[in-house]
């Protein structure tokens, strides 16, 4: 998959950086050849600001950077200059979602937990559609529709892209019926077309578990590590209408632990497969 538009800025400053070291060239020794401003090249390097194609060739020529360099920081430029599909939404979803996807759709494996509602990348579109139709938040129902979109399309990373998944659900999800028997049973399907994927695991939180207490969701997202540069994990803290970047250190490492924890509660992925057929059966 093509990188995203901020992934390619970022992996454009950092390449052109490279360059410019390796040729064992200051910021100065450049924008004094080139004639430029030193806070232009910083803000180049450093994803700021958009480069041209012009200003491209300059400082590849100027590096001495071969063929097969010069194309891929081309491809990089043109990734940069792309809009992603989710920008056809942007009158609809939050500048916080808007960053999720983003980063959803950039990891190599996600790993989250949610016990009051099922993750949206294993939703059902109908269990999709009930739950927007249950929230205060979008009471128009074409603003739900689209949403629903939205969606289903970010499910594409699992299913099309392979995405790594490592998902911990309340059993309390598998009883509730939102939106009715009947989506509920379409919901348990999809969760068992889900778990046979290579890169799916799914793990059920029974009513059983005595140290499994979460509020709102949690996910986190670990990108390629062979990626250049490579990007340290992020979190996400989602609750009631709203969700939280958390990238601190010590913040990835406390949620880290708490979906290791949470892991560590619920049932083995075998064992969740089989409960969650089980559900289906008595629906």
């Amino acid at each position: 998959m093509p990188p995203l538009p901020t992934q390619a800025r970022k992996r454009l400053g950092v390449g052109l950086k490279k360059l410019r070291t390796d040729a064992d060239l200051t910021v100065n020794n450049v924008v004094d050849e080139l004639g430029w401003g030193r806070h232009k090249l910083i803000r180049i390097e450093s994803a700021q600001v958009r480069i041209t194609q012009l200003d491209l060739r300059k400082l590849c020529k100027h590096y001495g950077a071969g063929s097969r360099e010069t194309a891929r920081l081309n491809e990089l430029l043109e990734a940069a200059d792309t809009r992603p599909w989710f920008q056809a939404y942007a009158d609809l979803i939050s500048v916080q979602l808007m960053e999720y996807i983003e980063l959803e759709a950039m990891a190599a494996e996600i790993r989250m937990a949610n016990t009051s509602v099922l993750p949206g990348l294993v939703q059902s579109e109908e269990y999709a559609a009930a739950v927007y139709a249950s929230q205060p938040h979008y009471p128009d129902p074409d603003h739900a529709a689209r949403l629903v979109e939205v969606r289903m399309k970010r499910q594409r990373v699992i299913t099309d892209e392979g995405t790594i998944l490592d998902a911990t659900i309340g059993e309390g999800l598998l009883h509730t019926a939102t939106g009715g028997r009947d989506v509920l049973r379409g919901q348990l399907d999809r969760l068992n077309h889900l778990v046979d994927l290579p890169n799916v695991t799914l793990r059920v939180l029974p009513f059983s578990a005595e140290r499994a207490i979460l509020t709102g969701g949690v996910s986190l997202f670990t990108f390629p590590s062979d990626s250049d540069p490579v990007d340290p994990p992020v979190a996400f803290n989602e609750y009631e209408g709203n969700m939280l970047l958390r990238d601190g250190d010590i913040e990835v490492r406390r949620f880290n632990r708490l979906l290791q924890h949470l892991a560590s509660q619920a049932l083995s992925p075998e064992d969740s497969k089989q409960l969650i057929q089980k559900r289906m059966d008595d629906v």
